[in-house]
């Protein structure tokens, strides 16, 4: 009897030691400083300024004068509480967008920007909910005249007649294994990952974006979903056409690179480096879209 009764008041002795911890206050406090953002935002290049928030200067003030201008951004207005400035809440946006890993955790970035814990967890649903508002305002399908604009730039620079841009895939990878079908997120690079297809114009400016798929689909599939593959002859006359890589779906619109054993003979040899003058384009896109 005894026995067990020291067992229990040791364990109830535990219990609120250890098991409630979690309740327990820190007495000091973090401390926090608005110091980096202030010298970070005012006072740095505009490479680092890019570095920090993904964007220039520039487009960093465009997006903000969105934001504050378009009735969109009633979510900005306080509820019941005092809101952080719409400054600061999009340059703690685009900075956890623009990092990984345990720098944009929500803690580092509470203690960065010198605002609470809560502030960031609701900052992030916030500021993007605007920002997927704005985004068909910019991402959009060129009109008949901005493809053949498109077009005559092509040929005239590289002699590609009816070409009015580029597409390629990629992939986002994931921070952590989904837990559901995880084995359909593997992709090609041994990591979890969402596939992406991305359409661009000439001037590195996103038209065109299909997600959904999980990293193990291929480029032909993700092809298939685009709404400009199903419905070419609404996005597309009847000779233009867009540039793809050899893993993609060749159509009447959608054209690549010559395979063995075409590509072996001068003319496809020629062909070949042609084509990738002018689809380096699409690569550039993904890398400025992954800051790369």
């Amino acid at each position: 009897m005894g026995l067990h009764l020291g067992w229990a008041l040791s364990y109830d002795a535990f219990r609120k030691t250890h098991g409630c911890r979690y309740l327990a206050r820190w007495e000091a406090g973090v401390a926090k400083s608005n110091v980096w953002y202030k010298s970070a935002f005012y006072h740095s290049s505009e490479q680092r300024f890019r570095g920090y928030f993904r964007v220039d200067r520039a487009s960093f003030a465009a997006v903000l004068l969105e934001l504050r201008t378009d009735a969109r951004s009633v979510i900005f207005r306080s509820r019941g509480g005092a809101q952080l400035d719409p400054q600061l809440q999009l340059a703690i946006t685009l900075y956890r967008l623009g990092h990984f890993s345990h720098v944009c955790s929500v803690d580092a970035v509470a203690d960065l920007f010198e605002v609470s814990v809560g502030a960031v967890v609701k900052n992030r649903p916030r500021v993007g909910k605007v920002l997927l508002s704005l985004a068909p305002v910019h991402i959009r399908w060129p009109n008949a005249q901005r493809r053949e604009h498109l077009s005559d730039h092509a040929a005239s620079k590289f002699r590609s007649q009816g070409c009015s841009g580029a597409t390629d895939g990629t992939t986002f990878p994931l921070a952590y294994q989904p837990a559901i079908h995880p084995w359909t997120y593997y992709d090609r690079k041994s990591r979890y990952s969402l596939s992406g297809l991305i359409k661009c114009d000439w001037d590195c400016s996103v038209a065109n974006v299909v997600v959904g798929c999980t990293g193990a689909a291929p480029d032909t599939f993700a092809q298939t979903l685009a709404e400009w593959s199903e419905h070419s002859n609404i996005f597309f006359s009847a000779v233009q056409y867009l540039l793809g890589d050899k893993g993609m779906l060749y159509t009447r619109h959608v054209i690549g690179r010559f395979k063995r054993p075409e590509c072996q003979t001068a003319a496809g040899k020629n062909f070949n480096h042609q084509l990738e003058r002018l689809r380096e384009k699409s690569e550039h896109t993904i890398g400025i879209l992954k800051r790369r």
